[in-house]
């Protein structure tokens, strides 16, 4: 990159870009620049002004009665600029959070090493509890032993709880189970399950909304909490713009643990470099009506030059196929001991209408985690209820029926996808035993694209990693059940994104008038056979024409 501040280019008069008189202070120029404007979608230069709005976009002549001796202008020497990354569903705050534990395992190991792991963490982290994450749960279950036995070996005088690598189960050994209250009698919470043994006994591993009760017990609110909440916002932020990332969704805050108040004192102190919106948890286990009027209370739609709202919910209305708690239409082939034969719900479909439909007149969005293919079929009916209210999509959609396809363009619902490096043939065909032929027809991100929904990506870190590139090229690589093209990849994780967010008409492609949200990156993906696209660097990105970061050799 070279920066002056002087360049001789031919002065036009007349120009309809913009106002001529508006004061430019950046020009970015010999640059390869794909705008996501279909009408515009190739440009070499770009002027933004004090403000971070485009001014005027397209080849030299087009920008130059823009540009003066005070102009600060960059040479980006070719390389491929595009509009910054919009990533709908991320874990910003629970990926960078110290809360979430010191305890990693590796879920390609198997259960002595993770024993062991466990063990050496316990001599070297401090705290009440001791909580971590990572591990695989088949492997787990096919021990002779109890999960809680095979922990209990190892701790027996401190709470252990590790999370499950997909976050969907947790591992407690007896103390945890202690203090968290689940004995042998205790009743399934809702949307939970206390996978039990051949008599009856709590084995230690607790499934889907059993865990996250589990948890609250581990992370009761304080202030020295409130702090590790507030540097995970700040750490998330790097990572962000390190990725290219300009807009993002937080895509399950816990209010009431105190992470929505961790990131309204970043977005206070001004140390937010992305877009941000919030989503809301709806916890299942709340009384409704309280809960209800709780959450219209949190709304905030955010202040002219805010970078925060709050103004999607975050629900769940199933868990996830491998465990068998993702909402089937048919059985499962086998669940797992106390799982019903169709998963379960952690909203049933009334509550979800309800909330939706009330919610979405207080001015939300729904987000709508949906795995199998009635609880797609549920958030759908869920949506239809809001009469048109919101812009709502159901994230992940693995399993939907060929009769609800065509339901997302109908009701205008998004459908956004995180097509990790999981959905190969191999692991396509390790579903078979759970749901038979169905397992072949997961992630159907190609037919309803094909049908007319707008599709998101988005990465759902840290159950995956956070680069948009990876997500963009797993998209790609997905065969018939990919997306066409990479304009079709770049489109959902930018203009389409926006849409999603409410941002269309300010970001999520480079048009005059818009802000300056944007990346630069060292080779043009366009040139590159698709299983290099992840790899490539972000070089700089910026934020309404603000550096949020650049690459050390740029």
């Amino acid at each position: 990159m070279r920066i002056s501040h002087s360049l001789a280019l031919v002065l036009l008069l007349g120009s309809s870009l913009a106002l001529a008189d508006e004061s430019a202070t950046l020009l970015l120029h010999n640059a390869t620049i794909y705008t996501v404007n279909p009408q515009q979608p190739w440009v070499s230069a770009m002027v933004i002004d004090e403000g971070g709005s485009i001014v005027a976009i397209g080849d030299d002549e087009d920008v130059a009665e823009y540009v003066d001796d005070q102009t600060e202008t960059v040479d980006l020497e070719g390389r491929l600029v595009l509009p910054g990354f919009q990533d709908t569903h991320a874990h910003v705050l629970d990926a960078s959070s110290e809360a979430q534990g010191d305890c990693k395992v590796d879920a390609a190991d198997d259960v002595p090493q993770w024993l062991q792991d466990i063990a050496a963490c316990n001599s070297e982290v401090d705290g009440d509890w001791l909580l971590g994450w990572g591990f695989s749960l088949h492997s787990l279950l096919d021990q002779h032993k109890t999960p809680r036995e095979l922990l209990d070996s190892i701790i027996s005088d401190r709470p252990v709880a590790i999370m499950e690598e997909t976050s969907h189960a947790y591992w407690l050994n007896s103390k945890a189970l202690e203090l968290a209250g689940i004995a042998d009698d205790t009743p399934n919470p809702e949307g939970g399950i206390i996978l039990r043994g051949e008599f009856g006994e709590a084995t230690g591993v607790l499934l889907d909304n059993a865990g996250d009760l589990a948890l609250d017990k581990a992370l009761p609110p304080s202030k020295a909490l409130d702090e590790v909440y507030y540097q995970a916002v700040l750490a998330g932020q790097d990572e962000l713009a390190k990725n290219g990332i300009t807009s993002v969704a937080d895509a399950r805050v816990f209010w009431r643990r105190g992470h929505m108040q961790a990131w309204q004192r970043a977005a206070r102190n001004h140390e937010l470099t992305a877009r941000t919106t919030l989503g809301l948890w709806a916890y299942p286990t709340l009384d409704d009506d309280k809960q209800l009027a709780e959450l219209k209370g949190l709304y905030d739609a955010g202040s002219a030059g805010s970078l925060l709202r709050v103004s999607q919910i975050k629900f769940y209305v199933d868990g996830i196929i491998h465990n068998t708690t993702a909402r089937l239409q048919q059985p499962y082939a086998e669940s797992l001991p106390g799982v019903g034969p169709k998963g379960l719900y952690y909203f049933s479909p009334e509550r979800l209408e309800r909330y939706s439909r009330e919610l979405a007149k207080a001015g939300f969005d729904m987000h709508i985690h949906a795995i199998g293919d009635q609880a797609v079929r549920d958030a759908l009916d869920a949506i239809d209820a809001t009469s048109g209210q919101g812009r709502h999509r159901i994230t992940h959609v693995e399993l939907v029926s060929k009769q609800d396809i065509a339901r997302f363009k109908q009701l205008e619902v998004i459908a956004d996808f995180q097509p990790s490096p999981y959905f190969t043939p191999s692991f396509l065909k390790s579903n078979e035993p759970i749901i038979g032929q169905r397992a072949y027809a997961m992630l159907p991100m190609r037919e309803l694209y094909d049908a007319g929904a707008r599709v998101t990506l988005s990465s759902d870190w840290d159950v995956n990693a956070l680069s948009p590139l990876g997500i963009m090229q797993n998209a790609l690589s997905l065969g018939e059940r990919g997306l066409p093209n990479l304009e079709a990849a770049i489109k959902a994780y930018t203009l389409d994104a926006a849409y999603t967010l409410r941002q269309e008409q300010e970001t999520g492609s480079l048009e005059v008038g818009k802000q300056a949200d944007l990346l630069v990156l060292e080779q043009n993906i366009f040139d590159l056979p698709v299983k290099q696209i992840g790899k490539v660097k972000v070089l700089w990105t910026l934020l309404g024409g603000k550096e949020t970061w650049r690459d050390k050799d740029f």
